[in-house]
């Protein structure tokens, strides 16, 4: 009965040891609210660079235009 308990002991502390790393990676992990605001940053981000490539096309488009017509 005794050697069953010492058994018993050495695996707690191992299974103990065990559950300390898990919870520790589980820490390092990203949890769903931190995934949902990366990808609201991310469309915010994105929106803000398709409207700066817009904006800059628009821009180009219409110096071509004013050297085309007026250029010569």
């Amino acid at each position: 009965m005794q050697a069953r308990i010492s058994l018993l002991e050495a695996a707690n502390l191992e299974i103990r040891d065990r559950l300390v790393k898990i919870e520790t990676r589980l820490n390092a992990l990203a949890s769903k609210e931190d995934l949902a605001h990366l990808r609201a940053e991310l469309h915010a981000s994105l929106n803000v660079q398709t409207w700066r490539i817009i904006g800059a096309v628009t821009l180009l488009t219409g110096a071509v235009y004013y050297l085309a017509k007026f250029g010569h």
